[in-house]
């Protein structure tokens, strides 16, 4: 299992992984994998620590690089990729409901 993979199966068992600085921060449910998925974590701690610094703060894989104003909160910016123009072009070529 690679880096990726893990942090993956972390999600997919409903774990958070953050990193604050240079130390990985995690929740996992309580089963039976969790101490082996922790196990895995602290092997590959600096890889984990890059790969987080490569994702997005927020974790989710379709935001355009969230950030953060203040007290922890953090805020998406618009969409402006390629889809969502050709969404808003056909939106306003629909014209205003009558």
């Amino acid at each position: 299992m690679n880096t990726q993979e893990l942090i993956a199966s972390v999600r997919e068992i409903g774990g958070e992984l953050t990193l604050r600085g240079e130390r990985i921060h995690f929740r996992l449910p309580r089963i039976p994998d969790a101490p082996r998925l922790v196990e895995q974590l602290r092997a590959r701690r600096e890889e984990v620590i890059a790969a987080l610094r490569e994702l997005a703060p927020c974790g989710s894989p379709y935001c355009a690089g969230c950030y953060d104003v203040g007290e922890g909160r953090k805020i998406h910016p618009p969409r402006c990729g390629e889809a969502f123009l050709r969404w808003r072009a056909w939106l306003e070529g629909k014209g205003r409901p009558q």
